[in-house]
């Protein structure tokens, strides 16, 4: 799973931001894929994810808010796909290979 020490080193190294643990926020909620939003996954990503996905998403508030969602397969909790977003913006966006947070 793409855990709160993979984001820290993920915002760090990607964006320069360092994430302080008690200002972040979690969920993690299923969702069929009718309930994501076009405007921050695209209709080519929806076709490799499972339907329904389990999606993790951290939230960062500092000097921006930041949004973190990760698509992990339900029953393995490997991470599928990354998406970032800056105060509402998707800012960044990949797919990931099993096993690779």
């Amino acid at each position: 799973m793409f855990g709160i020490k993979q984001l820290k080193d993920f915002m760090v190294k990607k964006f320069g931001v360092v994430v302080e643990s008690t200002a972040l926020g979690e969920e993690t909620v299923i969702l069929y894929h009718e309930e994501l939003d076009e405007e921050l996954i695209s209709e080519d990503v929806l076709q490799i994810l499972p339907n329904p996905v389990l999606f993790h998403t951290y939230i960062y508030n500092n000097e921006s808010e930041w949004i973190i969602g990760v698509a992990l397969e339900a029953d393995t909790n490997n991470p599928l796909f990354l998406v970032c977003l800056k105060d509402g913006v998707r800012v960044y966006e990949k797919l990931l290979n099993e096993g690779e947070g």
